[in-house]
């Protein structure tokens, strides 16, 4: 018997029929979307596996400071983030290089050995040498022999002074020190009538003589000198390489040795320099003299290479080297220390660490600190030359300090931290005659 469906029914069970196919339809795409989403995760879980993943470097350094080279040195570390997207850098900024020291001796203590420790331009000290000593520091000489591009960018006075007997090299430094000198205000120089720049030590303190009888009669207001405790560690280094004693032996050595009567001199000197200053107390630094030859208070500023941009633009500055008996141009240039490396036996972590290293001896980061915060870069593939127009100041310190007849190390690596602590502290009171030769000598030893 066959069935004859009314119309409307036949409408309705084709709509049905319809309905339901197409609820098919949606169940069957919202099952592959399903299937797809979860195939996607899945992918993407394996593309997330097999990214590497990021290598902690902790850098601690001194650039903590709001001066402008210190926050252009804050830059370009981060700037090494940027580049290196596999390396998580972890910066610990100090403000000075004495606390930066004291947080690494902490940090030491407790087992925690930073991975990039910059010690911006201290000389060797007893933190270096207990690291050296106690496998804490990673021998970059491996590193250096395998890549020729590496070792081409290191400075050669970083590899004469830093390279043990045994061929190890456990300091790397991305700038030179230039020193040997001071600065001097061009317009008070003229207006005192000096004429000609002092070659020998009786010539300079003529030269100071000059100026203070000049500052009377005008009464300017304005003294020689007025050096700190570092500046007359210059003067005493400059006067001991050249009084042919054992002590010019030593320092051509590239360490310090001297007799007492050498040293006694050479205080002796440093006193009659000394009756042209003002007076001075154990706070007094570099910062402060910094300020008062800005305010056009002082004749003279002793300070390295590296103080061109702290004078004024205002200030008509120029720099000359300190004199010595004989007259022979005799200037310091240096590789402090720099960067030290952790030896934390991680493959990874040292190969991460020596990527920086890298980085900030390559060109492009070298000219930058040049620019930006205007010290000199220790590659040697760098000219000073193009800065000619652009950093005269700068330009005419360098040059002057690096075609000097002789050359010998800075104080900072000749002098051990505890000899140079001791120098500071007490020199003041040996020049003002409160501490006797014989006491502050023994002192320093």
């Amino acid at each position: 018997m066959r069935v004859i469906f009314p119309e409307f029914l036949k409408d309705r069970l084709g709509f049905h029929q319809k309905n339901t196919e197409r609820r098919k339809e949606m169940c069957k795409g919202w099952i592959l979307g399903l299937a797809g989403g979860i195939l996607m995760a899945f992918l993407l879980a394996g593309c997330q596996k097999k990214q590497p993943e990021q290598v902690m470097l902790t850098v601690i350094h001194a650039w903590g400071g709001t001066e402008e080279d210190h926050v252009a040195m804050r830059e370009i570390y981060e700037s090494f983030q940027e580049k290196n997207p596999d390396i998580q850098l972890r910066l610990i900024s100090i403000p000075t290089r004495d606390k930066m020291l004291r947080k690494v001796e902490d940090m030491i203590m407790v087992g925690n050995i930073p991975d990039v420790i910059s010690f911006s331009g201290l000389g060797r000290n007893e933190t270096y040498d207990f690291m050296v000593e106690n496998d804490m520091a990673l021998n970059l000489m491996p590193y250096v022999q395998q890549d020729g591009a590496f070792e081409s960018s290191i400075a050669e006075a970083n590899l004469e002074y830093w390279a043990t007997d045994r061929g190890e090299l456990f300091n790397i430094a991305d700038v030179l020190s230039l020193s040997g000198g001071y600065w001097y205000n061009e317009d008070i120089f003229r207006e005192a009538g000096i004429e000609r720049i002092p070659q020998t030590w009786q010539e300079f303190i003529e030269m100071c003589e000059t100026l203070q009888r000049w500052s009377v009669k005008e009464e300017a207001g304005i003294k020689p000198l007025r050096v700190s405790s570092e500046g007359y560690l210059y003067f005493l280094d400059h006067m001991l390489a050249d009084n042919g004693g054992d002590a010019e032996g030593a320092i051509q050595s590239h360490w310090m040795f001297h007799e007492d009567w050498e040293l006694e001199a050479a205080l002796d000197r440093l006193k009659e320099i000394y009756a042209y200053s003002s007076a001075e107390d154990e706070h007094y630094s570099y910062r402060d003299e910094t300020g008062l030859f800005n305010e056009r208070k002082l004749a003279i500023y002793v300070n390295g290479v590296w103080g061109a941009p702290m004078i004024s633009d205002d200030i008509h500055a120029a720099y000359a080297l300190l004199p010595t008996e004989s007259g022979k141009e005799m200037s310091c240039e240096s590789a402090c220390m720099g960067y030290v490396l952790g030896n934390s036996k991680n493959v990874e972590k040292e190969r991460a660490a020596v990527r920086f290293l890298k980085y900030m001896l390559s060109e492009d980061v070298q000219t930058r600190i040049l620019e930006e915060t205007e010290q000199i870069p220790a590659n040697p593939k760098l000219s000073l030359e193009s800065y000619k127009d652009q950093k005269p100041r700068l330009y005419q310190a360098a040059e002057l300090v690096l075609n000097a007849q002789r050359k010998i190390e800075v104080p900072d690596n000749l002098w051990t931290s505890a000899q140079k602590a001791v120098f500071s502290d007490r020199i003041l009171e040996v020049l003002s005659g409160e501490l006797g030769y014989k006491d502050f000598i023994e002192y320093l030893k």
